[in-house]
């Protein structure tokens, strides 16, 4: 199956421009020395995020779509604590899983919350919950896939130019969240997922993928690895390939060792993807 990502950079950069534009214009004014200051937050107006145009996605209806496993955009924060940025993570969200539904594709990836972010350990996971909640709503046919870790690791939370989470406007910040200090979970994302997933009432149409980390799961062994393919995951990625001398694409050693155990599960169906 090819994979696909539901939105261009075209449209991330229009999300930005709206929202650094909303917050800048909002939230500034001039007292009378002619200094600037901030004013309260909660002035700020809601944004409404248009809808996609053309230059906005690459898809289209089409019968091939049903074979397309769409990915929606990784860098918005649905777990944010300043509603502006929850809220406009969720209209991106909503707009992507209601075109992807209106192009008929039949199997979504969505990126799964970032467990060590500042947001997600004030606000929770019942944000993003919520909003796959919906998501289930919206696409009545599709198969939603939330797309986790193996593990829950401090290299996963690096913070990518464009996401949305450092727009968080500090008043809506605590203070003595420290994520550096977190101690390794390794059954972090199974948690994380078993709260999405019982949120949704064990929705049938909602399961869980899994994407290798090699640098940490190659010193804890196999026992681990173990318990993630004895486990009811669907999916399975593998993120990263490497050029061969031969010119042909190879995988890691770990990826290959994940893949052959997934396979001699037979209990259930899966979809590796390179």
């Amino acid at each position: 199956m090819v994979t696909s990502p539901i939105t261009t950079h075209l449209f991330h950069s229009r999300v930005l421009a709206l929202l650094s534009s909303a917050q800048s214009h909002a939230t500034r004014a001039a007292d009378g020395d002619g200094q600037i200051k901030f004013s309260p937050p909660d002035i700020c107006l809601p944004i409404t995020v248009p809808p996609l145009s053309p230059v906005d996605t690459d898809l289209s209806p089409d019968e091939s779509m049903s074979q397309i496993v769409a990915i929606t955009s990784s860098w918005i924060d649905l777990c944010s604590p300043d509603p502006l940025v929850a809220d406009v993570s969720k209209q991106v969200l909503m707009l992507e899983i209601a075109y992807a539904a209106f192009c008929g594709i039949s199997y979504l990836l969505i990126p799964g919350p970032r467990l060590r972010r500042h947001s997600t350990l004030q606000t929770g996971l019942m944000p993003y919950a919520r909003a796959i909640q919906e998501a289930l709503a919206i696409g009545s046919y599709m198969q939603i896939k939330i797309w986790f870790p193996m593990i829950d690791h401090p290299e996963n939370e690096l913070v990518r130019m464009g996401d949305l989470a450092p727009f968080a406007r500090p008043d809506y910040l605590e203070d003595g969240v420290d994520e550096d200090s977190l101690p390794l979970d390794l059954y972090g994302t199974w948690d994380a997922w078993n709260v999405i997933r019982s949120f949704c009432k064990y929705h049938t149409r909602l399961c869980v993928g899994k994407k290798p980390f090699a640098p940490m799961q190659v010193v804890l062994g196999q026992a681990l690895s173990n318990t993630h393919t004895h486990k009811p995951v669907p999916l399975l990625t593998v993120a990263k390939c490497s050029t061969h001398t031969s010119q042909t694409l190879t995988t890691s050693q770990y990826s290959d060792k994940m893949v052959f155990r997934a396979c001699q599960v037979t209990d259930s169906q899966r979809h590796i993807i390179h």
